[in-house]
């Protein structure tokens, strides 16, 4: 059980309180008790932080009159998962690799590898050291699996596709399926484009569960370096997200697209073909990207600025009374002119 000292210097946050206090879990600021650290990121929150029972309140300035114990960071939420991470964090154990295994030859291994029951892998594929392989997991010929990697349930990995280091793919996910491309015949019968390409995924990613990344057409679909994805997404053939790019549910790539680093892209988004989105991108729930995006921009609607969403849902919103008003304009209109033709008769 450590100190309060102890937590303060490994989430890098300034302690205001009782250093020897005894720390043993984080939970919400509604449940937290004694032995709890807790987070105050919402002004209603820092308001209410007299009536907590947490040992020690994460906050982001101290409070005037507080007996509590506090812990000042400049950005609460990321010292709070680091609170979270040192204090629960399952330290990795490896387990051994199950009997039933079925890999192809040529395959190499690392060590300490923790390989579930049921789980198939093909020929010369590599996998890293401390893997862990869940039941069910498929990896097809000529893979690799980077060190520290942790592949979920029943996700399948389509042959050739490199995944790196301390990657973590949720259940049901698939890797490396064909792209959705064909072309239609004489006869108008959809021929298909063959995809000979990779998916590449960089050190450091997470993958939601049921996600699908499509391989490329020759080149490679890549997930750079820290990319995380929600659950339902659908990455298509040769897109590329970049570095630290963070997408949320049910958002759809269409082939080709490139996104920068830092992106932030909300549920139910949709992407044109071959679009690029630049680096620090906003993009806003249920938004289409029609076209390109420059570096830094917010995005809403079909591709709009997010001021100019935001006008265009108020006109939206007012559009019964706009309507009732041109009808009465028109009336009147119609009265001033009947008026002026019975004056001229």
């Amino acid at each position: 059980m450590p100190k309060l000292a102890e937590l303060a210097e490994t989430i890098g946050a300034e302690l205001f309180g009782d250093p020897n206090a005894d720390i043993s879990r984080a939970r919400s600021f509604e449940t937290a008790s004694e032995g709890d650290v807790t987070l105050a990121a919402r002004s209603d929150l820092i308001g209410r932080i007299d009536e907590s029972r947490a040992s020690a309140i994460i906050v982001s300035a101290p409070t005037a009159n507080c007996a509590r114990n506090l812990l000042i960071a400049t950005s609460p939420k990321l010292a709070f998962a680091r609170a979270i991470e040192a204090l629960h964090a399952i330290r990795y154990k490896p387990l051994g690799v199950a009997a039933d295994l079925i890999a192809g030859p040529g395959t190499k291994f690392g060590s300490d590898l923790s390989i579930h029951s049921r789980v198939t892998i093909g020929r010369d594929v590599v996998i890293g050291d401390r893997v862990t392989l869940h039941p069910g997991v498929v990896i097809g010929d000529r893979c690799s699996v980077g060190s520290d990697a942790v592949v979920h349930s029943n996700v399948s990995i389509y042959h050739d596709c490199e995944i790196g280091s301390r990657v973590i793919i949720h259940a049901g996910t698939v890797i490396g399926a064909d792209g959705f491309s064909f072309v239609p015949d004489e006869e108008g019968h959809q021929v298909k484009l063959l995809h000979l390409g990779r998916v590449l995924i960089e050190d450091d990613c997470e993958i939601g569960a049921n996600c699908a990344i499509d391989r490329g057409g020759f080149g490679d679909t890549v997930l750079r370096r820290g990319v995380k994805l929600d659950n339902l997404i659908q990455v298509g053939h040769n897109c590329d997200l970049g570095e630290d790019t963070v997408v949320a549910a049910l958002t759809g790539f269409s082939g080709g697209t490139r996104a920068g680093r830092r992106c932030v892209i909300a549920g139910q988004v949709g992407t044109n073909q071959h679009v690029t989105i630049g680096d620090g991108v906003t993009i806003i729930g249920q938004a289409g990207v029609t076209k390109d995006v420059p570096d830094g921009s917010i995005i809403a609607g079909m591709g709009q600025s997010y001021n100019s969403w935001r006008r265009s849902q108020v006109l939206y919103s007012n559009l019964p009374e706009l309507a009732a008003r041109l009808r009465r304009l028109e009336k009147t209109v119609d009265t001033i002119g009947h008026a002026a033709k019975d004056d001229d008769e």
